[in-house]
């Protein structure tokens, strides 16, 4: 049996072999955390070189401290919070980023929902029977375009909907039979009818309005968002499927296309917005980007970031997923080297708080336990 108080070598091996690990661990994921910092102007070589200051204060730290050095502990803690801050830079949007840009797309869709009922309800001056009528006639127009696109023409029911909107608009089309041959000519024979009906819906709402240039812009702005519909659920759809990694290399986020979709359509919402607001009072709509933010929205655009990572963590702190890159990042990089050292340390060198007599074996004598 061991003797009391004697140190199991195989356990002061083991939990130096632990520990080292753990440095490993920290410094590789540092480096990868410092890439977009581009030191030196360079993403691989800059981040190795600036990677290896926290590496030697938590190595020469936690040496030092463990052959007697007590005090030696404040620069191996130091460098350990520099691992863990940068080790979390990249590990955070390395598992989280595809959750991330789902969370972005889900808002964006659920932005495009609430601003299409408002501006119904602005269209229609918030009266609820001129609001039942434009939902009405949005119903037809569907039905109408759904007739047309699946079954190339006008059939009964595609002329019975056309019929319930010349009624509801005051317009007066009528069905055509020729739909063309071929898929361009059908297409266009589906935009025409669009286009139609969309001014027959355009002129509704003027009448409501006034004949003024604030209800050509809320017509404007409607229209504007019912094409975002159009264009973009589907592609939505699509991200919100996708469940493939998203790589937080900085030229692959710059040129991500489900990124630069979210962007865009930021963009088009907002300008949406700025012009509502520019003709009605209060302002019916908030922008999605203000202006006040580190990182405007999408922040998904800058997946990867040290001030990306930074927000995103403080934001999302009521999320499991966050606090389980978190825990890993702490016990890697603070916690279990630090739990290692309290078995390792060498408590009969000194007396606790002073480095008197801490050198006075030799070094591998120390690390090891050996009288």
């Amino acid at each position: 049996m061991e003797e009391e108080g004697k140190k199991s070598k195989l356990l002061v091996v083991i939990f130096w072999l632990s520990a080292l690990g753990c440095f490993a661990f920290g410094y590789y994921n540092t480096v990868l955390g410092l890439r977009t910092f581009k030191a030196f102007s360079s993403n691989d070589l800059g981040s190795w070189f600036l990677a290896l200051i926290p590496l030697v204060m938590v190595f020469g730290g936690y040496l030092a401290s463990v052959q007697g050095r007590r005090k030696m502990l404040y620069i191996y803690l130091a460098g350990e919070i520099l691992f863990f801050v940068f080790n979390l830079t990249y590990l955070y949007p390395q598992y989280l980023g595809r959750t991330l840009v789902h969370e972005e797309t889900k808002a964006l869709k659920d932005s495009v929902s609430v601003y299409q009922g408002k501006l119904d309800k602005i269209a229609s001056k918030g009266d609820s029977y001129s609001l039942a009528k434009l939902q009405r006639l949005r119903e037809f127009q569907s039905n109408l375009l759904t007739e047309i696109k699946d079954r190339n023409g006008f059939g009964q029911y595609a002329t019975e909907q056309l019929k319930n909107f010349n009624e509801l608009a005051g317009t007066s089309y009528t069905p055509e039979r020729y739909v063309g041959k071929t898929s361009e000519e059908r297409q266009k024979y589906y935009n025409d009818w669009k286009e139609k009906t969309d001014v027959g819906i355009r002129n509704f709402i003027v009448q409501l309005n006034g004949n003024d240039k604030s209800a050509e812009k809320l017509v404007t702005a409607k229209y504007e968002v019912d094409d975002i519909v159009s264009t973009y659920s589907q592609p939505l759809e699509i991200i919100l499927e996708d469940n493939s990694d998203v790589s937080i290399e900085h030229e692959a986020v710059a040129n991500n296309p489900q990124i630069a979709l979210l962007k865009e359509l930021t963009t088009k919402l907002d300008k949406v917005a700025n012009d509502v607001n520019s003709v009605k009072q209060p302002a019916p709509f908030n922008l999605i980007v203000t202006g006040k933010e580190t990182i405007a929205f999408p922040k998904t655009q800058k997946l990867g970031t040290f001030e990306h990572t930074i927000i995103s963590v403080k934001e999302r702190l009521n999320k499991l997923d966050t606090w389980g890159v978190i825990i890993i990042c702490f016990f890697f990089d603070l916690l279990g080297p630090f739990l290692f050292y309290f078995y390792l340390r060498n408590e009969d060198d000194y007396e606790y708080g002073s480095d008197e007599g801490a050198f006075d074996r030799p070094w591998w004598k120390r690390l090891f336990g050996i009288d």
